[in-house]
């Protein structure tokens, strides 16, 4: 397994409220997105960080992501100025020949494999829920202007992260970003950025300054995670493949999680995820 990545704060102003991270004895990788703008999404960010990175915590990964959850959650409550923020996040981990993902809020992960990229995470956004609803295009989601409204997020509410399990093949690589790079490219540009690379960091670094060159209106973060092990077993000429699971597409939960979203857009207009 080989793992890189970078983040670039973008041409946005004030800090990069991007943090990312890997473990490789853990075979673990991730991006945090903060959110909040003056109520310091980075410190939001830099606090998923370290909780996910602590040698001392070695839970399953949507048990992390709670914990991470709790002490942003905490942090805001010690500290007025840190009213309102809170971090999107995606993470993958890997065990026996299988991709364990889990993720809150808008941050991404692909597969990108034989030349094929696949998305494997759905957005918690209040735009996912009219793409689905509305059978939106690309290009109608990527100009919303809600299209920076998330529904889940650590630190804000009772986020209860989605899962999905990948049964992976030798050679299989696993592409996490915020949203600043899918807000500047489309999944067709992101393909031929990466059918030219042959490293991860050749990967993070291609995909980055690709994102900058259109614009780089938002922080951009990219971690690749080269899988070199051998091919997960298969059942019945299938690959062992679990759907994704959590509170997607329970349309149930979506109007609690909405109201989450609109006091996000309420402290983050103009700002950005």
């Amino acid at each position: 397994m080989s793992i890189a990545g970078q983040t670039h704060p973008g041409s946005r102003q004030g800090p990069n409220e991007d943090a990312i991270g890997w473990d490789e004895v853990r075979a673990l990788a991730f991006i945090a997105d903060g959110m909040g703008g003056h109520a310091r999404g980075d410190v939001a960010s830099q606090l998923v960080r370290q909780t996910l990175l602590d040698a001392a915590v070695d839970a399953p990964l949507v048990v992390s992501l709670l914990k991470a959850h709790e002490n942003v959650a905490q942090a805001a409550r010690d500290n007025s100025a840190y009213e309102s923020m809170g971090s999107t996040v995606v993470a993958v981990q890997i065990v026996e020949c299988q991709a364990l993902l889990a993720w809150v809020g808008d941050s991404r992960a692909y597969l990108w494999r034989a030349g094929v990229l696949e998305a494997l995470t759905r957005d918690h956004s209040y735009l996912e829920v009219l793409r689905q609803q509305r059978q939106l295009s690309d290009t109608q989601m990527r100009e919303h202007p809600n299209r920076h409204l998330v529904t889940q997020t650590l630190g804000l509410g009772s986020p209860q992260p989605s899962q999905a399990q990948l049964a992976l093949r030798s050679g299989d690589w696993l592409v996490l970003c915020s949203d600043g790079l899918n807000e500047e490219l489309a999944d067709a540009q992101i393909v031929e950025v990466l059918a030219k690379q042959q490293h991860p960091r050749e990967a993070s670094e291609a995909l980055i300054a690709t994102a900058l060159e259109k614009g780089g209106r938002d922080n951009v973060s990219v971690v690749v995670v080269q899988y070199q092990g051998p091919d997960a077993p298969v059942v019945q000429g299938r690959e062992r493949r679990r759907a994704m699971t959590g509170p997607w597409p329970v349309i149930a939960g979506v109007a609690a999680a909405l109201l989450v979203g609109v006091l996000w857009w309420w402290f983050t207009v103009g700002v950005g995820g």
